[in-house]
């Protein structure tokens, strides 16, 4: 899976944790305006707004966690963060705003027995030019992955370490960086075949190299800007794993403001991996909203989603996205098939943003989204692509 399943939960909500404050609208600035002297929870017209608490909070805050992942089920937990700094802090010698470093313990489960624990530090270090994450937990995974449409119940737990570092290229929005992730994990799966030939107790440790360009407005709830991200990843058994191959993806991210009310997002990502020497369960796969993790494996993976949101007035968005993707080259107990015989995977929906923090940009809401054979609710805070 993508660097585990449990692991993208905790990038998220490392994500959701740190929100620099960045250039906003008129509106935007109109309501922080009228929010400056009213309570910490709801501005000058009484409409709920958390930009005054969030300017003020500092050291321990607890954030509650909403898991809704259709591949693990529904489910929640709760973090434990300690903020370094106030949000709405300092600013570079240039000016750009600098968001707080952030440490923490986090407890997750969902209803299908899915559980996570770990503590983080998410780092921003000399004036936002050095940026490091680190996680140690211990998930312990249940889902399904399939073989021509048949799903089969794939088991993960155990141990997992990451770590990574990116530097900022002078004053630019480049970053250059690497990270590094060991997990031991006991693998298990319902199908006989399968289980005999992956099922183990093993070691999965790569050494990635990371190229990143960032020029979103904001990381969580950008409105304009693009963010280019490109992975290679090597898993050898010299950093400490059992495997050796390769692994690249690479994703791009626009955000367009095409009127003062409407806004197109385009999200394109691709990814490959060597499967001759791969374990099944760690083939890339589709990931859109409406499609569970895992449902949809291969060789290679290329998706592309779009977004549409049309702003009511400052505080409500309304929105409708869809996306299509395919997994092609060497399938799970399957033929290899290639990218034109591939076939599609289809999934769209709708959704609102609210935005609960306007001095910082940041909106949260809920999408409805419907694939061929699958339909999910997401709770969404800020945007729905958080990047790879």
């Amino acid at each position: 899976m993508r660097i585990l399943l449990s692991l993208v939960l905790m990038l998220n909500l490392l994500l959701a944790s740190n929100i620099p404050v960045t250039k906003k609208s008129k509106k935007q600035v109109e309501l922080v305006t009228t929010a400056a002297e009213s309570s910490n929870f709801y501005d000058e017209s009484g409409q709920f707004d958390v930009s005054r608490y969030l300017s003020q909070v500092y050291g321990f805050l607890p954030v509650p966690i909403l898991i809704t992942e259709p591949a693990i089920g529904y489910g929640g937990g709760l973090s434990l963060m300690y903020l370094h700094d106030k949000l709405a802090g300092k600013k570079s010698a240039s000016g750009r705003n600098l968001p707080p470093s952030v440490s923490g313990i986090i407890a997750a489960g969902t209803e299908n027995g899915t559980y996570i624990f770990g503590a983080f530090h998410a780092g921003y270090w000399l004036e936002d030019t050095l940026r490091t994450v680190t996680f140690l937990g211990y998930p312990n995974i249940n889902v399904n992955m399939y073989s021509k449409n048949r799903p089969i119940e794939l088991k993960i737990k155990g141990p997992i370490l990451y770590q990574s570092f990116k530097a900022r290229i002078q004053e630019s929005n480049f970053f250059l960086g690497a990270s590094y992730m060991y997990a031991g994990a006991d693998i298990s799966l319902d199908d006989p075949v399968l289980d005999t030939l992956f099922g183990n107790e093993v070691s999965i440790a790569s050494l990635n190299a990371i190229a990143e360009y960032d020029s979103r407005d904001s990381t969580m709830s950008p409105d304009e800007g693009m963010m280019l991200n490109a992975q290679a990843r090597f898993f050898n058994e010299a950093f400490g794993g059992d495997f050796n191959y390769n692994a690249l993806s690479a994703q791009t991210l626009f955000y367009n403001t095409i009127a003062s009310e409407w806004h197109v997002d385009l999200r394109l990502q691709a990814e490959t991996v060597e499967a001759d020497k791969a374990p099944a369960y760690l083939y890339p796969f589709v990931m859109m909203r409406g499609i569970p993790a895992m449902r949809y494996q291969g060789e290679h993976t290329a998706l592309a989603e779009v977004q549409l949101a049309y702003e009511f007035n400052p505080r409500w968005r309304g929105l409708v996205f869809g996306g299509v993707g395919k997994a092609f080259g060497e399938q799970i107990l399957a033929p290899s098939v290639s990218f034109s015989d591939a076939p599609k995977r289809y999934s769209g929906g709708v959704g609102f943003r609210y935005l609960i923090a306007s001095k910082f940009g940041l909106r949260m809401g809920i999408d409805l989204a419907q694939s061929e054979n699958d339909s999910a609710l997401y709770i969404q805070f800020g945007t729905a692509w958080k990047g790879l």
